[in-house]
C-alpha cells in the first residue's frame, strides 16, 4: 500500500508540472505581439496568400538556431547602443543556407531603419521591407528537417497547381517559444510570391 501511495504522489507531481508548463507556455506565447498582415486569398491545403507592409528586421547568421536566436535576443534585451529593451514579436524568421542559419526578428510597430537602436554586435544587421507578399502553410509541433521539407513540398505543389510564381528561397516562420507544448505550436513555411 505504501508503494502505491508513493507512485500516486510522483504521478500527481508530474501531472501538476505538465499542467503548469502548458499554462505558462500558452500565457507567454500570447504575450508576444503578432505582426499584422492582410489576407489576400486562401488556396488548397490551408495555403494563405498574405500582404505584409513596413517591416523592420534585425538579422544575423550563425552556426545553429540557438546561437542565432541568442544574438538577436541580446539585441532586444538591451545589447544595443541605446541600451533599449524592445518587446519580442512573432514570428521569428529563419532559413538554412550552406550549413548556417539566417535568422531575423521583426521589430514592433513604431521602429524603422531610422530609429532602431544601432547594434553593438557587428553580426546584427537592420533592414527595412516596405512590402512583402507571401504564401504560407501552417503546421504544429517541433520543427524537424523532415517536417519542414514535407510542408515546403506541399506549399510548392499548391503554388504550382495555381500557377503562382515564387521569388527567392522558402523559409520558416516560428510563433512560439520552445517550451510551448508541441500541439500548441504554430509554425509556417513561407515563400515570397509575385
Amino acid at each position: 500500500m505504501e508503494k502505491e501511495g508513493v507512485i500516486f504522489a510522483i504521478l500527481s507531481v508530474a501531472i501538476f508540472q505538465v499542467v503548469i508548463w502548458f499554462i505558462m507556455g500558452v500565457m507567454m506565447s500570447m504575450g508576444a505581439e503578432k505582426i499584422n498582415y492582410s489576407l489576400l486569398g486562401e488556396l488548397d491545403e490551408g495555403v494563405e496568400i498574405r500582404q505584409y507592409k513596413n517591416l523592420t528586421l534585425i538579422s544575423t547568421t550563425a552556426d545553429d538556431t540557438n546561437s542565432a536566436f541568442s544574438i538577436l535576443a541580446r539585441y532586444i534585451s538591451g545589447n544595443n547602443r541605446d541600451d533599449t529593451k524592445i518587446e519580442m514579436t512573432a514570428p521569428v524568421i529563419s532559413h538554412k543556407e550552406t550549413g548556417r542559419v539566417n535568422m531575423s526578428f521583426i521589430l514592433p510597430d513604431g521602429y524603422d531603419f531610422s530609429n532602431a537602436p544601432e547594434p553593438n554586435n557587428n553580426n546584427v544587421k537592420i533592414t527595412e521591407l516596405t512590402s512583402l507578399k507571401l504564401a504560407t502553410i501552417t503546421f504544429s509541433g517541433y520543427v524537424s528537417d523532415s517536417g519542414y521539407e514535407k510542408h515546403r513540398m506541399q506549399l510548392e505543389e499548391v503554388l504550382k497547381s495555381n500557377d503562382i510564381a515564387t521569388k527567392g528561397e522558402y523559409f520558416l516562420l516560428r510563433y512560439n517559444p520552445p517550451w510551448i507544448p508541441p500541439t500548441m505550436m504554430r509554425n509556417e513555411v513561407a515563400v515570397e510570391v509575385e
